[in-house]
């Protein structure tokens, strides 16, 4: 069994997506992203007659993606998604840590309201903290692969 490249794992965990899986394969240790109409494709009763209609990048995608549904689903762990990783409470964890009072609260306000996305990179960037919000998402997103692997009886390397 291969070694997890952490890094990749954390690469991936940012750049999550609602309509996408992403899985690891614990054999290769190769990361494969699947999003909603892969599966649809794949589980279609003609599949393996339609199979030709794609183009040559896709036919091989999907026929990874029939792999991992029909031949070595056992292979295949999934990667913590965007229900499992809140950006919320890696915010508010962030805000926890800021000394500065007027900046702690200056980023509180931007909680919970329309847009609050938007605001808190925006007033991060304004109060000067927007590097050192990065160093401390990373860092959370790097604990939670640390902490999938281990769920998964993974050996991993930095």
């Amino acid at each position: 069994m291969k070694k997890v490249e952490l890094h990749k794992i954390v690469d991936e965990l940012q750049m999550r997506f609602m309509d996408t899986t992403v899985y690891y394969n614990r054999i290769t240790g190769e990361i494969l992203n699947v999003n909603d109409d892969d599966f649809r494709i794949v589980e279609d009763d003609d599949f393996e007659n339609d199979i030709e209609k794609y183009p040559e990048w896709q036919k091989e995608h999907l026929k990874e993606v029939y792999n991992l549904m029909h031949e070595d689903i056992d292979n295949y762990i999934s990667l913590p998604n965007s229900f499992d990783i809140r950006d919320s409470d890696i915010m508010e964890d962030f805000i926890e840590t800021v000394k500065n009072e007027n900046k702690r609260q200056q980023l509180e306000n931007c909680m919970w309201q329309k847009g609050m996305y938007r605001k808190f990179k925006d007033k991060l960037l304004q109060i000067g903290l927007e590097e050192q919000y990065y160093k401390f998402y990373d860092e959370k997103l790097k604990e939670i692969a640390i902490k999938w692997c281990e769920e998964n009886n993974l050996e991993y390397e930095e």
